[in-house]
């Protein structure tokens, strides 16, 4: 998985209410605000530290290729993030959301189209995604999305799980937000 090895830079992927797209200038305060949120930071070992912040206030945006930002379609704005790189010599699928759009079936749509996207464009054949074995939701996500567990370990000071699926297996039918069984979008 490289960048050169796809057939389109930088990477769009539209689903039916979000857009996945490259992190832009115009995402950097919901970028930090998604790194140091200490509830979205919950189950991500924690919000980053001030000098941290300071850098990334700072420094270029510097997302890569693999790293998206998860942002509506109505209106572009930022939600979150999605990542699908390698990791423990696979490819990892890895997300968060900002805490106001969180169970609006937001995270099972992202990691919906990413997959798909992963289908059409990766040679790999799995993907893999580890999660603190206490985030329940996240869990029962990751099993909708077809994910079985490969083992339990020990990161960060806590009980993980390490998750596997296919890449060439068929995803859920239907719409994710019915998974969830959302509430309305807020206003902004």
């Amino acid at each position: 998985m490289t960048r050169e090895g796809t057939d389109e830079w930088p990477v769009r992927i539209e689903s039916t209410r979000l857009l996945i797209r490259e992190g832009r200038d115009a995402d950097r305060a919901s970028l930090i605000r998604l790194l140091t949120d200490p509830v979205t930071r919950e189950y991500l070992g924690g919000a980053v530290d001030y000098a941290s912040r300071q850098a990334l206030e700072l420094s270029p945006l510097g997302l890569t290729w693999g790293n998206w930002v998860i942002a509506q379609l109505t209106d572009d704005t930022m939600i979150g993030s999605i990542s699908l790189d390698y990791d423990r010599g696979e490819v990892q699928l890895s997300y968060a959301l900002l805490p106001e759009y969180v169970g609006y079936g937001f995270a099972g749509e992202a990691c919906r189209a990413v997959l798909a996207w992963a289908q059409d464009n990766l040679e790999d054949t799995t993907v893999i995604a580890v999660s603190q074995a206490r985030n329940k939701r996240a869990i029962a996500l990751l099993k909708r999305l077809g994910f079985t567990t490969r083992r339990g370990l020990e990161e960060f000071g806590t009980q993980q799980l390490l998750m596997e699926r296919t890449i060439a297996d068929p995803l859920p039918e239907g719409p994710e937000a019915a998974w969830s069984a959302p509430r309305p979008i807020r206003p902004s």
